[in-house]
């Protein structure tokens, strides 16, 4: 197949000096799946805690409330955060201007998006006054929450992946340790739990104030990518992508309770808990090879970087599915043993679609987010039509199952686009190369290493 080449705009400095400060590749990817690792491993404690303390329906309600603020998390960056990325992994010493404006338009959009969700939560509530004032008290997070994901970016593009991993540590772990004492004491309201999971993830901002005060000075003279009318060209590119990918999996959580009930919603919501354990890793390795494309495209590298991400992702899925028989009834409760198919599919949907969610960081990565964004779209489509056709008569199961065909036709269009553009055979990143395996075990014998060091 021929290569076309990408129409990409030009570094403005060379990317070799950041790649250096970064490290290897691995050690990123240790850092980044170490972070990457807390949320969904404290999920399993606390989720059992708001499972046994509020029951299904309880459960159900702080879903409910919670997901819009999800939602309109990435709906309303309009990819600023992306873009902020993007821009500061080419040109380092554009930070400090990238971040001011990233914060400034995500201030604006966050304000605006409080008041759609004030406006909307009557009928997200499902008509439940409870769970409508539960939505507008998450809503008050919203600013906060967008903020922090811009010195998040900040922090990936300079590759400083410690500090995004002792974020989701301190995030995560500070949720935890709020709800237990209520837990322990009997007050754990469906209030109070909405609270803690909207406010926590706020905390992180203050682990990055150190960072942002060391960033270099504001540049002057601005070229075009770095300036407002160019982080937002190529925020919306990725924007719409992300609108499409948080869809795929949130807006599932936001119209389960008027299509099925708080009552599926409780049952989905803790199937989703267990199929995000498997994302610990190929998020680790779609955040750290963003990062990497953005700075030097490599071929080679971005395939790997898929079958061996699959791979990892696939071994964690089928040990989850075998082993969540016994364990998911124990720490949630019997009354939730009907999620386990649910989990089963949703496990499946997270492999499955993993070689294109990298090859998606590939193309946003090279200057093309408008690709992944396509593949986003249309998969998001068609989540939608069978999540409303499905879901009130399959309830939970119906969510999972649209899941499923939605990451199918988003990762098989990233790889199609990839292949179109940048002569890419889809075929590089399925299966397993002797390579492969001498990488990870390189990789698991330097984390063994730093780990063993650091004891």
């Amino acid at each position: 197949m021929t290569r076309r080449p990408a129409r990409v705009p030009p570094r403005i400095v060379p990317p070799g000096p950041a790649a250096r400060r970064a490290g290897s590749v691995s050690r990123n990817m240790s850092i980044a799946l170490l972070g990457n690792a807390f949320p969904p491993l404290v999920a399993l404690f606390s989720g059992p805690i708001l499972a046994q303390a509020l029951g299904v329906e309880g459960r159900g309600a702080v879903a409910a409330a919670t997901a819009p603020l999800a939602l309109v998390v990435t709906l309303a960056t309009f990819g600023v955060p992306e873009a902020v990325t993007w821009v500061v992994a080419r040109n380092p010493h554009l930070a400090r201007n990238a971040a001011a404006r990233g914060v400034l338009l995500l201030t604006v959009a966050g304000l605006l998006a409080m008041a759609a969700v004030a406006v909307s939560a009557p009928w997200l509530s499902g008509g439940s006054p409870q769970v409508a004032q539960l939505i507008l008290v998450a809503g008050l997070a919203i600013v906060p929450n967008l903020l922090v994901g811009v010195l998040r970016g900040v922090a990936s593009a300079t590759q400083t992946w410690r500090l995004v991993a002792i974020e989701r540590i301190l995030t995560s772990s500070l949720r935890l340790l709020v709800l237990i004492p209520f837990w322990l004491t009997g007050t754990l309201t469906p209030l109070v739990a909405t609270i803690t999971v909207a406010a926590m993830p706020v905390v992180g901002a203050l682990v990055y104030i150190g960072r942002m005060r060391t960033l270099p000075p504001r540049a002057r003279d601005l070229p075009p990518v770095a300036r407002t009318s160019g982080l937002l060209g190529y925020g919306m590119r990725v924007w719409i992508g992300a609108i499409s990918g948080i869809l795929l999996s949130r807006i599932d959580q936001v119209l389960m309770t008027p299509l099925a009930g708080t009552y599926q919603l409780g049952l989905y919501v803790v199937a989703v808990s267990v199929s995000e354990l498997p994302l610990i890793i190929h998020q680790a390795v779609r955040d750290v090879t963003f990062v990497n494309e953005s700075a030097e495209s490599v071929d080679d590298r971005l395939s790997a970087s898929a079958r061996i991400s699959t791979l990892l992702s696939g071994l964690a899925a089928l040990f989850l599915g075998v082993t969540m028989l016994w364990w998911l009834p124990f720490l949630f409760g019997e009354d939730f043993r009907p999620a386990l198919p649910v989990a089963a599919v949703l496990l499946g949907a997270v492999v499955l679609g993993t070689p294109g969610s990298i090859a998606g960081s590939g193309l946003s990565g090279r200057g093309r987010p408008g690709l992944r964004s396509v593949s986003l779209t249309v998969a998001c489509v068609v989540n939608i039509v069978l999540l409303v056709v499905l879901s009130p008569v399959l309830g939970a199961m119906g969510a999972a199952l649209a899941t499923l065909a939605g990451n199918l036709i988003s990762s098989n269009l990233n790889l199609l686009f990839l292949a179109r553009v940048f002569g890419i055979s889809p075929l590089t990143f399925y299966g397993l190369r002797r390579r492969d395996l001498a990488t990870l075990a390189r990789f698991l014998r330097r984390s063994t290493s730093r780990f063993t060091r650091r004891a």
